[in-house]
């Protein structure tokens, strides 16, 4: 029975549905409890991690990441974030993931496209307002250019495109606060990208440090398991899990540097924790990835616990 517990999860049709209905049990218990914002903020916040949902549906149906269940990536992030009640209002990081995830599906969609500068343009353009939002994603810029070059997409044309597009929101936020508040506030976000806070005890938050270690178990396993199987996947499909792989290690080193971020982090990590995992879950059927399914589904029962109490 437990070697196909994993099986009958990932492929039932009503796991979705399960999903729904339990983030949103959870939701309700967390705002009872712990409410950490009002209830429209609440209410706004749940909207767009369903919308995020949805957009995560779309984008392994246009790119066929997990090519069993497209919906299971869906189920892991709505569970995630269910279980975080620190990240149920409507705030920077959200927004942020949200920019970015629309930035990604314009970034895969410029694979080996000849005429890919309209596509990178539109990419940039939407991760420079993730940056505006939280300035240190700035790092994973290099990284896209470098995804772009790998996906055969990157050309004069279109790396110019892109340095526009991402300059766009950038300047925009520049020239606002300039006239606004003589450039202090950009200023300020220019200093928080170069900021490294290290670990100290101040930073050391219990529900931050259990979340952070939780999810990093689950790239480790999910990220390593592409890699050693990535042979058997198409090179498109193969190329996209290598970016998703590489940019969530570039954001847990992040998270790990400076602390006091993590939580604006948190709903991109869990966008690439949603698409890994469900990748693996979805292609594997051991024994020991049955273990590790219902070891994952039980941990979260004490991490929820551990978030909603501390």
């Amino acid at each position: 029975m437990a070697k196909k517990f994993q099986k009958e999860i990932v492929t039932n049709q009503l796991t979705l549905t399960t999903a729904i209905i339990s983030s949103v049990v959870i939701w309700v218990v967390c705002y009872l409890v712990r409410p950490v914002a009002n209830l429209e903020e609440t209410i706004g916040a749940y909207v767009l991690y369903a919308l995020i949902g949805y957009l995560l549906i779309v984008l392994n149906k246009s790119f066929s990441i997990i090519r069993l269940r497209a919906s299971f990536q869906t189920v892991i992030f709505l569970i995630l974030t269910s279980i975080y009640s620190a990240i149920h209002t409507l705030y920077v990081g959200n927004i942020m993931a949200t920019c970015c995830l629309i930035s990604i599906f314009f970034l895969f969609s410029s694979f080996q496209k000849d005429w890919s500068a309209g596509i990178l343009f539109h990419a940039f353009i939407f991760w420079g307002l993730g940056c505006v939002l939280v300035p240190k994603i700035v790092w994973l810029v290099p990284f896209m250019w470098y995804s772009c070059y790998v996906f055969r997409s990157l050309n004069f044309r279109s790396f110019v495109a892109s340095i526009f597009g991402w300059s766009i929101p950038i300047g925009g936020f520049a020239v606002y606060d300039y006239l606004n508040n003589q450039g202090i506030g950009f200023i300020d976000k220019i200093v928080e990208v170069t900021k490294i806070e290290g670990i100290s005890l101040e930073n050391l938050q219990l529900p931050i440090v259990v979340m952070l270690l939780f999810l990093f178990i689950i790239f480790v396993v999910s990220a390593t398991h592409s890699i050693l199987y990535s042979m058997d996947e198409k090179v498109q499909t193969r190329s996209y899990l290598q970016h998703l792989i590489v940019a969530v290690s570039i954001l847990f080193l992040v998270a790990f540097s400076c602390l006091s971020i993590t939580l604006h982090l948190m709903p991109l990590i869990l966008i690439g924790i949603g698409l890994l995992y469900g990748h693996f879950s979805t292609l594997t059927n051991s024994k020991w990835s049955n273990i590790f399914f219902i070891s994952i589904l039980l941990f979260t029962i004490p991490i929820f616990i551990i978030n909603l109490l501390f």
